[in-house]
């Protein structure tokens, strides 16, 4: 077990990640200090399921902001690319990892909505952390696929979610259910819209997915297996804003059960549905299912 050590960041650093989130107003429940227990659970996410430590993971960090996870991940010797679509607070955040010398943490101005494997290369770690819930659809869905294609093990999502299926959306064959959220008003200019750091970049609306439908989005889309993560504790975690890991690994295949493979999980609950309420059949005296 490799022992934990920090680095000693100037006041600058410390005064920039103290006011983050805090243009949102006392109703961001997790904004300034108290962000540092979701800075606690990625970093611990990282470290326990990635595989391998920090100084050899290539890390990709999408809607940076000022970078907090970017820098503390570089901080511990990772390979970060750090992105965002605006560069108020991005700018900040590049100027702080120059001053700490942090080679491997690297910032550019990017919008997440057209980064891809073919333009950026592929990444152990792909954090989408505060982002996805500023996206529509369809945008929210081309965004998830162009994300497994850039992510060689683990994503790690901290979103906020709808707790009702208002609405329906359609991708891909598949209806996914959920809510639509203002994040505009029809009126608004470009430059006003992107002066809002806590909106999305242009579009008016965005699409939050119940978790039921975050989740076989996810599936759908190819990540193996999907975590909710309850530890580290986040005290103040709204209800409606979860952590999730999605892991992108190879099927498998099972021999004691060879009937379920290959199948979707449409086609599995049918054969379990129609199993469930099959008449037993009786052989020597005895019931059999």
């Amino acid at each position: 077990m490799t022992k934990e050590s920090i680095r000693i960041l100037d006041a600058e650093a410390l005064e920039l990640f103290a006011n983050k989130g805090r243009e949102g107003g006392p109703d961001i429940a997790q904004a300034g200090q108290a962000n540092a227990v979701k800075v606690r659970r990625i970093m611990q996410i990282t470290r326990d399921l990635a595989g391998r430590p920090f100084h050899a993971l290539r890390i990709l960090d999408l809607g940076c902001g000022e970078g907090v996870y970017a820098i503390e991940a570089g901080l511990r010797g990772a390979e970060v690319l750090a992105l965002d679509a605006r560069t108020q607070r991005m700018n900040q955040g590049a100027a702080c990892a120059a001053r700490h010398g942090l080679a491997t943490v690297r910032f550019s101005q990017e919008d997440v909505r057209r980064v891809t494997r073919e333009d950026f290369g592929s990444f152990d770690v792909v954090y989408l952390l505060g982002l996805l819930y500023h996206l529509d659809a369809p945008a929210v869905f081309s965004v998830l696929e162009n994300v497994y294609g850039l992510c060689k093990g683990l994503l790690l999502i901290d979103t906020l979610i709808s707790l009702t299926g208002d609405i329906q959306v359609e991708w891909q064959r598949e209806v996914y259910q959920g809510r639509r959220c203002r994040e505009h008003d029809d009126e608004d200019t470009d430059e006003v819209r992107r002066s809002r750091v806590l909106k999305s970049i242009d579009n008016t609306y965005s699409f939050r997915f119940t978790k039921e439908s975050l989740l076989r989005a996810l599936h759908d889309i190819g990540f193996t297996s999907v975590y909710d993560c309850l530890v580290p504790f986040e005290p103040g975690k709204a209800e409606d804003r979860i952590t999730l890991v999605a892991v992108k690994n190879t099927p498998v295949l099972l021999s004691t059960y060879p009937w379920v493979n290959h199948k979707s999980e449409a086609e599995i609950e049918q054969v379990l549905r129609a199993d469930r309420y099959r008449e037993p059949s009786i052989k020597g005296g005895k019931e059999e299912l």
